[in-house]
């Protein structure tokens, strides 16, 4: 039976929205009781107090959002003393934060970029958040700075527009990248993944980004042909019940990074390099 990567109990995740909430209020943002992120660190508490009482009311919405808070709040943490996150984790503390619903928002923008500089830090890549894009990799050698520009995906109709944002935040950053697209809001919300193993889960994750990425095939590959980017990373994230893990509850993100088979060498060099530090890490 697989163990999921990361276990925490639901008294843990009130201590971890508890340290975050107060450190967030120490640096003068407000997390206030009734704002969308306050509401959410509650449902933390609520979790663990309907645990402890052993009563009936517990449900599935309150664990999703549970855990959507501790994932906002690890996220946050990560960066409260880098004076380039101020702005993203303002954004965060006063925007819709409601992961499981489909409202767009900057807060969730912010997220994204956080989500992805803590998956590429914990895998030992040397990331730092950058205005422009938004974050900036330093591969190795002489390969130098490779930006980051981080979109979030709320209808497919603006795939488009976003991919061309990116690529302008690229060449404003005067080093070479790529885009970065999440998925997660044109998944079903309010949803749980339900697969037998882990497996089946990131594969069914795979194929999502597969498909998203043969949509969009023709910008994507007019955006590097053109040299305006050398490939695209798609991630999708998902609350999943997974019979064959313990704990069956999990959060799973499936990561696919894809370029063009004709792209110039360099293209092919830079990625094959980032694809290097980010297996390096596992």
């Amino acid at each position: 039976m697989d163990r999921s990567d990361r276990v925490q109990t639901y008294a843990e995740l009130v201590e971890t929205v508890q340290r975050v909430q107060a450190a967030i209020e120490a640096r003068g943002h407000q997390c206030k009781a009734n704002s969308a992120l306050g509401s959410l660190f509650q449902k933390a508490r609520i979790l663990n107090e309907q645990w402890e009482a052993q009563t009936d009311q517990k449900d599935i919405l309150t664990l999703m959002q549970a855990d959507d808070a501790v994932r906002i709040a690890a996220a946050v943490e990560a960066v409260l003393d880098d004076p380039e996150a101020t702005e993203a984790i303002r954004r965060i503390t006063k925007s819709d934060m409601y992961l499981t619903t489909r409202q767009p928002s900057q807060g969730k923008d912010a997220l994204w970029e956080l989500d992805l500089l803590s998956f590429l830090t914990r895998r030992g890549v040397p990331v730092r958040m950058q205005e422009p894009p938004d974050l900036a990799v330093n591969l190795p050698g002489l390969l130098g700075d490779y930006g980051f520009a981080c979109k979030k995906v709320y209808r497919e109709g603006s795939v488009a527009s976003q991919l061309r944002k990116g690529c302008h935040q690229l060449r404003a950053m005067g080093s070479p990248g790529i885009v970065a697209f999440n998925l997660d809001d044109i998944t079903p919300g309010r949803a749980l993944l339900v697969q037998p193993t882990r497996q089946a889960a990131n594969d069914f994750l795979h194929s999502r980004n597969l498909a998203f990425m043969r949509r969009h095939q023709q910008h994507f590959q007019n955006a590097v042909m053109r040299g305006r980017c050398d490939g695209v990373l798609l991630a999708t994230t998902a609350q999943a019940d997974i019979a064959g893990m313990s704990p069956r509850f999990n959060r799973v993100t499936e990561f696919t990074l894809w370029t063009v088979h004709e792209a110039e060498a360099g293209a092919h060099l830079r990625i094959g390099a980032l694809r290097q530090l980010i297996d390096g890490g596992r």
